[in-house]
């Protein structure tokens, strides 16, 4: 044969050998992934889990070699590989060192027949055979154990969920099959002719009755842990199948079956109405009623004359909590499901549903109540999570009907809707919840009137208090919630049940390490509603109201509720306890509890931003009386500052946004002399802070006062540039002081502003700054550094201060605006300047008429103009452009124009005839 068949031929004697030499000696197995079996004169390796299927030319079997074929591979059960022929095929031997960290997926057995010497009997087959999973280690074998495997998962009905989950499915199903085969026995065995054993079928019966109490909690695990892949489509709508199955699996009995909501369109929403009386009618049978001496045993204790149970009760499936009809709302909040608004009311009015059959069938006031009804498992006695016994089927009412969380994770998913009818359904669901919390509060747990989460959501789903409405709930919500939280009588809304563990240890580790700990850090265990993103959206709505008249009074009536909240927050409810701090030796007892807090609902943090909103109001109120409160509100921010972190009582510290809104406040002081010592007083405060990096902007602001106080006279000139020297003496030491582009505008504004003498100091340090922003563009056609506003105020000073020779004045005008309009900055202030500086037959030479050029106003950031007689548009001026419409606007117009005239007409007549009717 050839050297690669020789070579391979002595691979495959030399496997043979391990073979046989494992078959005398048994190898020791070490349980341990990726090691080899070590024995004293040979060692095993594992072998590969994918091996090629190997073919031969030549076959001359043996028992020996049929037998050993099976330990090649798994492709290789069917190829004899010969041990004394010749063969001719390319293939890798079965063992090798390159194999040893690899491991087969089934387990393995290798027999040990007896051994005759150094050569297979040709009588002995060996056999290599996969071990059975009921068998363990058999005697003198080898069992190699169970590794997952890394091939990807095949796409199934879970194949995108986590491992857990799929683990919960795959419990779930085991679960049903189980609970099916339990009603099966129970079923055949009561139904059977030949069999009277009244023992096996009470212990039956209670294998179905704990099958059925497993099938609910492996609906339930599989519903939570489905439920928590947020991002995963699949997963929400798997446990929404799978909370309907459940409801339906527990009302079918009853002969109710919920609609399907995909089938029923029409009924997507909650009928106001309808809940309102179906819960009045379901609160009405919720009324505990005194339980006698005399009334019924259990079902359960029943017995008969001979002392068996005469009567076992009629097993059913317990229906889902209330935890589980907040998983699947929960993730239908954090999904990105179209209409999961429609989604949570559904499954609400199947939860009113579901109450309502529970409340009929077992009330015994009821029409329909029959004796047989008595003995079943919803009339056992069940002890309830306060520690009271009660029906088992008072406990499913309760259960099902929803609470105040279900109201305010459905009203949740409308908020973050776009839909139309979003604040309608808002508004409905909040008048039902008021409707419920009002007739059941007291046997529905979880039932809060003025329930802080429902009016949190909300409060975050407003959009526009321009409209009446919005802006009246908005501020009804808003003092709901801030009562609640701040109210004392509401200090038991937490339970010590519902205290999360995880936060008292938190607090626990903060308390050992900091003996002196301030009151917010202690109540860290304590489970508190985070409603600062309640108020501040608030006051960010009003501040979209700028300019109207009372809207900052409004604004800092909500900051100081924040303040409020907080104070509570810091203090507690009612009269604070005083804390003590575990020692060393309570600390090392987990069971011994210290810590003594007093109770709370809400915390609040007060960001700058919300400080902000409320100066930004202040600043565009147009009212002097306003700048001395935004003063205020900014001294007590830098107050704060001085203070330490327990002491500043919420307060933020300034930042740059602070003193730049504060500052432009004081253009609305009357007394303009005031107003510019005030902001000199307020940077010199800001000069000190060391945490600002970036005060550029407070300095513009500073300048943009001074335009507007000193406006014509002629120290404007002297004091900006005086700002401008003090922010280049600044930014040796801070960078962010630097003057920007619109520092340098602002300040050739002033100069444009100044009624100074000296008229060619005034133009020549206009025109330095304007050839400093200049010399910042990269082309003539750039616009970084330059803006029309920079254009209009060079313009002006030109026109301004280039007094002694017109000509030259006119020619550089017609200069600068060349290359505005070049740049694209032909703002609408540039186009008038221009207009005014030349004559009418040079403009309309120059710009000509119609509508002014794309290029020309591409990049302006000012006011805008459209066509050059300086407008935005208006009657005609379409039928200038030239070139072919592609959308009939000549059409259009004239349609338009017709109904304007047509309706003019109209309206003139109708005042005539009613003129006439009363004459």
């Amino acid at each position: 044969p050839c050297s690669s068949c020789y070579w391979k031929m002595t691979q495959l004697s030399s496997s043979i050998r391990v073979a046989r030499a494992a078959l005398k000696y048994p190898p020791t197995w070490q349980n341990r992934t990726h090691q080899t079996l070590h024995r004293r004169d040979a060692i095993v390796s594992k072998m590969a889990q994918h091996r090629p299927a190997v073919s031969t030319r030549a076959i001359t079997s043996t028992a020996a070699s049929s037998s050993f074929g099976e330990t090649v591979g798994r492709n290789s059960l069917s190829a004899n590989i010969p041990l004394n022929d010749k063969y001719h095929m390319h293939w890798r031997p079965p063992f090798s060192w390159t194999m040893q960290n690899m491991m087969m997926s089934t387990s393995t057995t290798l027999l040990n027949p007896n051994d005759t010497g150094n050569t297979l009997p040709e009588d002995q087959n060996v056999t290599i055979a996969p071990e059975k999973e009921e068998q363990g280690e058999m005697e003198g074998g080898v069992s190699v154990p169970f590794q997952r495997s890394k091939k990807a998962k095949s796409k199934g009905a879970f194949s995108g969920f986590d491992d857990r989950a799929n683990a919960k499915l795959t419990a779930l199903s085991k679960a049903k099959k189980e609970a099916e085969d339990a009603q099966a026995s129970y079923l055949w065995l009561t139904t059977a002719d030949d069999v009277d054993t009244n023992f096996d079928a009470e212990d039956l019966h209670e294998e179905w009755n704990l099958s059925e109490q497993k099938l609910a909690i492996a609906y339930s695990q599989a519903i939570k842990y489905t439920s928590r892949l947020t991002n995963n489509q699949e997963a929400t709508e798997t446990a929404e199948r799978l909370l309907f199955e459940w409801m339906n699996r527990f009302l079918d009995p009853f002969g109710v079956l919920l609609a399907d909501p995909t089938m029923d369109p029409n009924t997507m929403y909650l009928n106001r109405k309808r809940m309102v009386r179906t819960i009045n009618k379901v609160a009405s049978k919720l009324t505990p009623s005194e339980i006698s001496s005399e009334s019924k045993p259990a079902p359960s204790t029943l017995k008969g004359e001979d002392g068996a149970s005469s009567t076992l009760p009629k097993i059913r499936i317990s229906p889902p909590t209330s935890k589980d009809y907040i998983n699947l709302l929960r993730a239908y909040s954090m999904s990105k499901a179209y209409r999961k608004g429609q989604q949570c009311e559904v499954l609400m009015r199947n939860m009113m549903q579901l109450a309502k059959t529970v409340a009929y069938y077992y009330d015994e006031d009821d029409e329909t109540w029959t004796e047989a009804r008595a003995y079943d498992v919803g009339m056992e006695s069940a002890v309830s999570g306060e520690g009271n016994e009660m029906k088992k089927w008072r406990s499913w009412v309760n259960e099902s009907v929803p609470n105040s969380k279900v109201f305010a994770l459905a009203i949740k998913c409308h908020a973050g809707s776009t839909h139309s009818e979003s604040l309608e359904r808002i508004i409905l669901l909040n008048h039902v919840h008021d409707t419920f919390s009002s007739c059941c509060e007291s046997h529905i747990p979880g039932m809060y009137k003025d329930d802080p989460y429902v009016l949190f959501h909300s409060i975050k789903a407003l959009k526009n208090l321009q409209k009446k409405e919005e802006k009246e709930k908005g501020h009804e919500w808003l003092t709901k919630l801030h009562k609640f939280v701040t109210s004392p009588e509401n200090a038991d809304y937490f339970q010590e049940r519902e205290i999360d563990g995880e936060l008292k240890n938190q607090s626990k580790e903060l308390n050992q390490t900091d003996a002196t700990s301030s009151p917010e850090a202690s109540a860290v265990y304590a489970q508190t509603i985070n409603v600062t993103s309640a108020y501040t959206t608030f006051i960010r709505l009003i501040a979209r109201l700028r300019g109207t008249d009372g809207v900052a009074a409004d604004a800092l009536q909500v900051l100081n509720r924040m303040h409020r909240v907080h104070n509570v927050f810091v203090n507690g409810l009612g009269n604070p306890e005083t804390q003590t701090p575990p020692t060393d030796e309570t600390s090392k007892n987990e069971d011994t509890e210290t810590l003594v807090n007093p109770k709370r609902i809400a915390h609040i943090d007060i960001h700058a931003n919300a400080y902000n909103l409320v100066l930004g109001l202040y600043r565009d109120s147009k009212k002097g009386e306003d700048a001395p409160k935004a003063i205020e509100l900014l001294q007590r921010m830098i107050d704060a500052g001085n203070e330490e972190q327990e002491n500043r009582r919420g307060v933020p510290l300034p930042t740059e946004q602070s003193f730049e809104f504060t500052i432009m406040s004081l253009a609305n002081m009357p007394d303009g002399k005031k107003g510019i010592e005030e902001a000199e007083r307020l940077i010199e405060l800001m000069q000190e802070k060391d945490d600002l990096e970036s005060p550029v902007a407070v300095y513009n602001a500073f300048i943009t006062v001074c335009n507007r106080k000193l406006f014509g006279k002629a120290q404007l000139y002297d004091k900006a540039l005086n700002i401008l020297d003090k922010m280049n003496e600044m930014s040796k030491k801070n960078p962010g002081a630097t003057p920007n582009p619109e520092t340098l505008a602002l300040v050739m504004k002033s100069c444009s502003l100044s009624a100074h003498e000296d008229h060619e100091s005034v133009l020549a340090t206009a025109s330095k700054l304007f050839s400093q922003l200049v010399k910042q563009e990269s082309s003539e056609k750039s616009a970084v550094a330059l803006t029309d506003r920079a254009y209009y105020y060079m313009m002006k000073c030109v026109d301004t201060h280039m007094v002694e020779d017109p000509v030259a004045k006119k020619d550089r005008i017609e200069e600068l605006f060349s290359e505005a309009c070049e740049r694209g900055l032909c703002s609408a202030n540039v186009l008038t300047m221009f207009k005014n500086s030349v004559s009418e037959e040079d403009y309309h030479l120059t710009v000509g008429k119609g509508r002014l050029a794309d290029h020309w106003i591409a990049n302006i950031t000012g006011p805008r103009a459209l066509y050059t007689d300086g407008s935005k548009g208006g009657a005609g001026k379409n039928a200038r452009r030239k070139g072919k419409s592609t959308s009939d606007w000549v059409k259009k117009g004239k349609v338009k124009e017709s109904e304007r005239v047509t309706k003019k007409k109209d309206k003139k007549a109708k005042k005539f005839f009613k003129r006439m009717k009363t004459a």
